[in-house]
C-alpha cells in the first residue's frame, strides 16, 4: 500500500530527502504534510542525471515509449482515489472536480500514446536537391507547473515530452506540491532513471532551472508577470521557450439564445475551480435584447450552488476555495474595487474572512464601466462582470480590449454567425455553443500576453522537438555550382579585386575537378549536410 503522507524529491530514479517545508491546506488553513525543498546539489544532480537518461531514451524506440505512458496511465488508474483527495487537500479542488482533474491526467497520458512518430516532411527530391525537414528530441526539458491544476497541467508536459523521447524535470508550484511530487515517485517503476525527475524548492529554484546550460528547453504555465521575467531569461540565453500564461476571456452571448439553457453553462465556464482556470470566461457580454433574463436565470443557477464550508471532500460541492493567501488577498481587492465604485452586486457582497479558510462566494457585477477594474484586469477568482452590448462590431472591439488573448465564448443558434464572431475575436482558442472545455487533443496558444508558442494536442508534440534540415546535392548541382564561382571569381580578379578573389578561383578550381573527375568514378560522393534550426520559440 502506496503511502499518501510523506513526499519526496526524485532524482534519477532515487528518493531525495533534506530541508523541508510544508504547503496549507486551503480550506482550513492548516499545515499539510512535510515536503522537501531541493538543495543546489539536488539542481546539479537532476540535470546531471537527465543529460545522461537522455542519450539511451533518445534512441528508444517510439513504440516502447508509447507502452511506458500506456504503463504510467495505468497507475494513475490504479491510484485515481488517492490522488483525488490529495489533489483536494492541498488545491481545495471540490472531491468530484478533482476526480476528473486525474481523470483528465489519464487522458493525457492516453492520447500522446496514441499519437504517431512526426513524420519526415519533403520539400523537394529532384534530380539538383533533395530536402526534409525531420523532427529530434530537444533534451533536457524543464517544466514549471501552476498551482491552480497541479496535476493534468504538469502531466500534459510530461507525456508530451516523453512521448518525443526527451527527458524531464517537473518543478510543481510550492502551493501544491503533493500529487505530483507522489505520481512521479510512483512511476519510476516505468521509465528509466533520469528520464522523469521532479523537484520541489523555494523561489530559487524555478530561476536556477531557467539560467542552466544543461536545460534545453523551458516550459512554464502562470502567471504572465512570472512569464515575462522567463522569457527574458530564455532570450538572453536564446533557449527555446513555452509559455502558457494569464487570460482575460471574453465570452459573447448573442440575442437569439435561450437565457434558461445558456446563462447555466455560461456560469460553470466563469467560476469553474471557483474561476481559477486560465481560459475561464472572465468577462461576459450578453446583447441587451436578452441581458435582464440572462442576468437573472445566471444569477439563479449560482447561487444554489453549494459552497465548500470547511471541507471540499464532501459531495455535491461546486465551489472550493482560493487556493492560496496570496491569490484570496488579491481576489478580495477586486470585491473592495467594485464595492468602492458602487457597481451594482447582482450576487455576493463583501468576503466575510473569518479565517477559518479562503473561501470566497461568488459575485456578478451587474453591468460595470468597461474601465471597472472586474473588466480590465483578470481577478482568477469567483468574481465576474456581465455587461449589455448592441452592435456586432461594439462588442468585438470592447472584447479585444485587452492585453492578453488566451481564449474566449460565443453563443448563438447560428453556428454559421457564431464562428464569424469567432474569428473576429484576438485569441489561441474560441469555443463555440460551449464552456471552457480544455482537451489534450486540441492545441492551447495564446496571443498577445497570453503566452509565447503552444503545447497539447499533435501540434504541441513540435513544441518539444528540434527540426532538422537535411540538404542532398547532386553532381549536376555541384558542377554548375563550382563553375559559377570560378566565373564570379575571375570576373572579380577583372574588376582589381584580386587579393580577395583569388582564394575563390583557388578553391572552386579544386571543386570543379573534383566534380568532373572524382564524382563520376565514386571517389567523392554527395552526402548529406544537415542543419539543426530550432523553429519557432515554441
Amino acid at each position: 500500500m502506496e503511502d499518501f503522507t510523506s513526499f519526496v524529491n526524485t532524482v534519477n530514479g532515487a528518493s531525495v530527502n533534506g530541508k523541508v517545508t510544508q504547503g496549507t491546506d486551503p480550506s482550513t488553513r492548516q499545515k499539510l504534510w512535510d515536503v522537501p525543498v531541493a538543495s543546489s546539489d539536488d539542481i546539479e544532480n537532476a540535470i546531471s542525471a537527465a543529460k545522461t537518461a537522455f542519450a539511451q531514451w533518445s534512441k528508444t524506440p517510439w513504440s516502447e515509449r508509447q507502452n511506458a505512458l500506456l504503463d504510467a496511465r495505468d497507475v494513475l488508474i490504479y491510484h485515481k482515489p488517492a490522488l483525488a483527495q490529495l489533489i483536494t487537500k492541498e488545491g481545495g479542488k471540490p472531491i468530484q472536480f478533482a476526480t476528473l482533474e486525474v481523470e483528465h491526467s489519464i487522458n493525457f497520458l492516453q492520447f500522446n500514446a496514441n499519437q504517431e512518430p512526426l513524420q519526415e516532411q519533403v520539400i523537394q527530391d529532384d534530380d539538383e536537391l533533395r530536402l526534409t525537414i525531420r523532427e529530434k528530441p530537444l533534451g533536457v526539458i524543464a517544466a514549471i507547473c501552476p498551482w491552480n491544476y497541479p496535476l493534468v497541467l504538469s502531466i500534459a508536459k510530461v507525456a508530451a515530452a516523453l512521448i518525443t523521447g526527451n527527458t524531464i524535470i517537473v518543478k510543481p508550484s510550492p502551493f501544491t506540491p503533493y500529487s505530483i511530487l507522489k505520481v512521479v515517485e510512483l512511476l519510476q517503476g516505468v521509465f528509466p532513471a533520469g528520464v522523469l525527475q521532479a523537484l520541489n524548492g523555494d523561489d530559487k529554484l524555478g530561476p536556477t532551472l531557467c539560467q542552466h546550460p544543461g536545460v534545453d528547453k523551458i516550459t512554464f504555465t502562470g502567471s504572465t508577470a512570472t512569464g515575462k521575467k522567463i522569457a527574458q531569461v530564455a532570450g538572453n540565453l536564446l533557449k527555446p521557450v513555452t509559455l502558457e500564461l494569464g487570460g482575460n476571456s471574453a465570452s459573447i452571448v448573442c440575442p437569439d439564445v435561450d437565457p434558461k439553457i445558456v446563462a447555466p453553462q455560461v456560469a460553470i465556464g466563469s467560476f469553474t475551480n471557483s474561476g481559477q482556470l486560465c481560459v475561464a470566461s472572465k468577462r461576459v457580454f450578453v446583447h441587451e435584447d436578452i441581458y435582464d433574463e440572462f442576468l437573472e436565470t445566471m444569477v439563479n443557477a449560482v447561487k444554489d450552488w453549494k459552497v465548500a464550508p470547511t471541507s471540499t471532500l464532501e459531495p455535491g460541492i461546486m465551489l472550493g476555495p482560493i487556493q492560496n493567501e496570496m491569490q484570496y488577498n488579491i481576489v478580495k481587492g477586486f470585491f473592495q474595487d467594485s464595492i468602492d465604485n458602487g457597481h451594482c452586486f447582482a450576487l455576493g457582497e463583501k468576503p466575510n474572512d473569518s479565517g477559518d479558510s479562503f473561501v470566497i462566494k461568488p459575485a456578478i457585477i451587474d453591468n460595470p464601466p468597461d474601465d471597472a477594474l472586474v473588466v480590465t484586469h483578470e481577478a482568477f477568482g469567483p468574481i465576474v462582470p456581465l455587461m449589455k452590448w448592441k452592435t456586432e462590431d461594439e462588442v468585438i472591439k470592447r472584447a479585444n480590449n485587452t492585453l492578453s488573448g488566451l481564449g474566449g465564448a460565443v453563443w448563438s443558434k447560428d453556428v454559421g454567425h457564431a464562428q464569424r464572431l469567432a474569428d473576429r475575436i484576438e485569441a489561441g482558442t474560441i469555443w463555440i455553443n460551449s464552456f471552457e472545455k480544455p482537451l489534450p487533443q486540441a492545441h492551447l496558444a495564446g496571443h498577445k500576453e497570453s503566452g509565447v508558442g503552444g503545447e497539447w494536442g499533435r501540434r504541441g508534440l513540435t513544441s518539444m522537438e528540434l527540426m532538422n534540415d537535411a540538404y542532398r546535392g547532386t553532381q549536376g548541382s555541384l558542377v554548375v555550382a563550382s563553375w559559377m564561382y570560378l566565373i564570379i571569381g575571375t570576373y572579380g580578379c577583372l574588376q582589381n579585386h584580386f587579393e580577395v578573389w583569388i582564394s575563390i578561383i583557388s578553391i572552386t578550381s579544386i571543386l570543379v575537378v573534383l566534380s568532373v573527375f572524382l564524382i563520376p568514378v565514386g571517389l567523392c560522393t554527395p552526402k548529406y549536410v544537415e542543419q539543426d534550426t530550432m523553429g519557432p520559440m515554441s
